[in-house]
């Protein structure tokens, strides 16, 4: 069998030569470009990359310990302070919310159901939300904490007592704002993105 290619390429030389260090290797060609070159260059651009997120993400935590994140007024650190103790109500079927304070003037409040299992929200009452209250969303259900002087929540036609400044709502009966009354007056609240699930 003839090996074609020797005799291809030697009759190609002949009819047209081909320019001096034409047979150089590919690599060579691709280091003579600096192919290799932009690949460190891209190389290191990317682990700088990832440095700089790696820092932001970790300034981001360090700031969200100090409170810089804080959507309820506190810090991680004073909400952790604050462990809901007090049982503010049962209902009838064994689920409890619980309430707490600290000195620093932060309260707390959790939602239990009779597993035990549930969720709670920390913050300065009065002043972590717009409408004064702290309100969580676990369970199935919207429990939450309101300033002293309430003693009903009205949803719609439907009124949800108040029981040692705690209460519990079935999401379901969220269908637009609800209004705090009591011998401290009338404030309306706002629980339709707790509605909405956690």
């Amino acid at each position: 069998m003839i090996d074609v290619e020797p005799l291809i390429r030697t009759e190609l030389e002949s009819l047209m030569p081909l320019p001096e260090g034409s047979r150089r290797d590919w690599a060579d060609v691709l280091a003579r470009s600096g192919h290799r070159q932009r690949r460190s260059r891209r190389r290191l651009l990317l682990v700088l990359a990832a440095v700089i997120c790696t820092l932001a993400a970790g300034g981001a935590a360090i700031a969200a310990g100090l409170g810089a994140f804080s959507r309820t007024g506190v810090t991680i650190a004073q909400a952790k302070a604050c462990v809901p103790s007090t049982i503010a109500l049962t209902t009838a079927f064994g689920a409890r919310v619980l309430t707490g304070h600290t000195e620093a003037g932060v309260s707390c409040v959790a939602y239990e159901d009779a597993n035990g299992a549930g969720g709670g929200t920390a913050g300065r009452l009065g002043e972590s939300s717009p409408s004064g209250i702290l309100a969580g969303n676990t369970q199935g259900v919207i429990f939450g904490l309101v300033p002293a002087g309430y003693d009903t929540l009205t949803l719609g036609s439907v009124q949800i007592p108040i029981v040692n400044q705690a209460f519990v709502v079935d999401p379901k009966l969220v269908t637009g704002p609800g209004v705090l009354s009591g011998p401290a007056g009338q404030t309306t609240i706002n629980l339709s993105e707790l509605a909405a699930g956690p």
